[in-house]
């Protein structure tokens, strides 16, 4: 997903959580209840913005099951976790459409990964490659071989890309509204970061979680 918000015209009001209500409930309205896709109220929507679950909570928004599935779906879960839904721009060029997508926030080690939430992912993994650059005897340093294995030079890159893009929303959102995870990483942390990165889609993915397993496995054994 595209986390740019500078883009010009946008309403920044999507992104004041106390005060929006009211535009994401006429936005949601146009789009569920009205099947509306295009126009200003779209072209004025920042690419992503959260919202307050219980702002869309027993709202008279949709007219088909299945949108109101996912929407209630992830309001219990964003409630469940004291935390935001998130709400995702996206556009097709050719036909000049858009459509919004969901996604639970803050992201934990142990969702699911998917295009809504892989930046906030990326993000976290960053943070435990530099953990591990800072304190080499815990785990042993992940970034240890980049000069001399290209390979793991580009899966690094690719890495700090992608969570790097949210630098952009972390100027609007505090950290721990988008992210949450223990920056002392212990054991059962980067565990759940090992089988979060194993179960990605990304086929590079695997081949890094194989590597994690095999720099923390040589540091086992006093490497």
């Amino acid at each position: 997903m595209s986390r740019t918000q500078s883009q010009a015209g946008i309403n920044q009001d999507y992104f004041q959580i106390e005060k929006n209500q009211e535009l994401v409930l006429r936005l949601f309205r146009s789009y569920y209840r009205a099947h509306q896709n295009s126009g200003k109220l779209f072209d004025d929507l920042p690419d992503f913005f959260l919202v307050k679950p219980i702002d869309l909570k027993n709202a008279d928004l949709t007219t088909r099951p299945s949108d109101k599935l996912i929407i209630d779906d992830c309001v219990n879960r964003a409630q469940e976790r004291r935390g935001y839904v998130g709400v995702s721009k996206r556009k097709n060029p050719k036909l000049n459409y858009y459509w919004l997508e969901l996604a639970v926030l803050p992201f934990v080690l142990g969702d699911p990964v998917s295009e809504n939430n892989k930046n906030e992912f990326f993000y976290v993994l960053s943070n435990f490659i530099e953990y591990t650059k800072r304190h080499p005897k815990v785990y042993g340093d992940i970034t240890a071989e980049i000069d001399s294995d290209k390979d793991l030079a580009l899966m690094l890159k690719e890495i700090n890309r992608q969570g790097i893009s949210l630098g952009e929303l972390l100027q609007v959102y505090p950290q721990e509204m988008l992210v949450q995870f223990n920056a002392n990483w212990p054991i059962s942390e980067v565990n759940k970061l090992l089988m979060t990165l194993k179960d990605n889609d990304q086929s590079w993915c695997e081949v890094f979680f194989e590597y994690l397993i095999y720099v923390m496995g040589r540091k086992g054994k006093g490497g």
